[in-house]
C-alpha cells in the first residue's frame, strides 16, 4: 500500500453518522468514511419544465420517472436524478418528493 494512502487512512476519522458499530463484524478501525458528505448532493428545490416537444435534452430511449396527479404529469430523467437523486416539486398543488 502507497505509504501517503496509509497516512490518509489512518489520520481519517470513522465518521459512524449515527449506526452502531459495537456488533459489526468488520473490525471498527477497518471501516472507512466514502461518497460524498452529508448534503453533498443538491437536491433540486425548483425543477424547470419543457414541454415535451421542446426537450431537445430528452431522446425517446431515455428512462424517466413518471408522475401524473390530476391533469398534470411530469418527466423526472433518470440521467439528472443520477446527480440530484431528490427533486421537491408541486404537482397540480401537491408537494411531492421524487428520490432515486
Amino acid at each position: 500500500m502507497n505509504k501517503y494512502l496509509l497516512i490518509l487512512i489512518l489520520l481519517t476519522p470513522i465518521v459512524t453518522m449515527g449506526f452502531e458499530l459495537d456488533k459489526t463484524i468488520i473490525p471498527r478501525d477497518e471501516i472507512l468514511a466514502g461518497g460524498p458528505p452529508k448534503d453533498g448532493i443538491p437536491a433540486i428545490m425548483a425543477p424547470k419544465f419543457n414541454p415535451s416537444e421542446k426537450a431537445i435534452l430528452m431522446e425517446a430511449e431515455y428512462q424517466v420517472i413518471g408522475v401524473q396527479i390530476g391533469d398534470q404529469a411530469r418527466a423526472y430523467p433518470i440521467r439528472i436524478l443520477n446527480w440530484h437523486e431528490v427533486v421537491n416539486d408541486t404537482v397540480a398543488g401537491v408537494p411531492i418528493v421524487v428520490t432515486f
